[in-house]
């Protein structure tokens, strides 16, 4: 079922360069911080972002006949682990920036095998594409995203999940996760020799 999330920021983009975790397909990929100003649209129709769980349960009863008690993936996740996935923190359990216990996210990729010329459409506010050099796509950035909901099964188990098919930037938003340095402010003017013989 395609979604359309609307006014979500950005984090762990990987937009621009397709990677590969524990040696399966390389994939782009993003997560996307979900707000109380966040919508999803469906056929048209604009809905908090609250509506994606029942979304979730319509794909699955298409797909199951009902929904399984016991699912590895689920795409609509709560960042404290109340949902199928484990808390969303960090190595010394610190929630990842930008993230807190009540924080809402949806995570997508595609296989860059499966992009047009290999590559994720991605695009600015007048839909046109926009260039990874071009520094404005980054985490901590608010964008709108497309994404291809669907439940599927394999030997590992059952879950939902969601094909990334394209991502538009919205509006500037503080880098995530990052320190800005002023170089130039970090230096000590420093006293010069001057060579008598120039």
């Amino acid at each position: 079922m395609k979604i359309k999330i609307k006014n979500v920021r950005l984090s762990f983009n990987d937009l621009f360069t397709a990677k590969s975790f524990d040696g399966g397909d390389a994939k782009f990929s993003g997560t996307f911080i979900l707000s109380d100003e966040s919508t999803i649209v469906v056929d048209g129709v604009a809905s908090p972002h609250t509506k994606l769980a029942d979304i979730c349960q319509k794909v699955l009863i298409e797909k199951f006949g009902k929904v399984p008690a016991k699912l590895d993936n689920w795409l609509y996740n709560k960042a404290d682990g109340t949902t199928t996935r484990n808390p969303f923190t960090n190595e010394d359990g610190e929630y990842w920036a930008g993230f807190d216990a009540d924080t809402w996210y949806v995570t997508a990729s595609k296989k860059e095998s499966q992009c047009r010329n290999g590559e994720m459409t991605v695009v600015d506010q007048l839909c046109q594409p926009l260039a990874a050099n071009s520094g404005q796509m980054h985490s901590g950035v608010y964008v709108n995203a497309v994404i291809d909901v669907y439940a599927y099964e394999t030997s590992k188990g059952r879950g939902l999940t969601g094909s990334l098919e394209g991502v538009q930037l919205v509006r500037a938003g503080e880098p995530m996760g990052m320190v800005v340095i002023d170089a130039a402010k970090e230096f000590d003017v420093e006293e010069v020799e001057v060579d008598e013989n120039f």
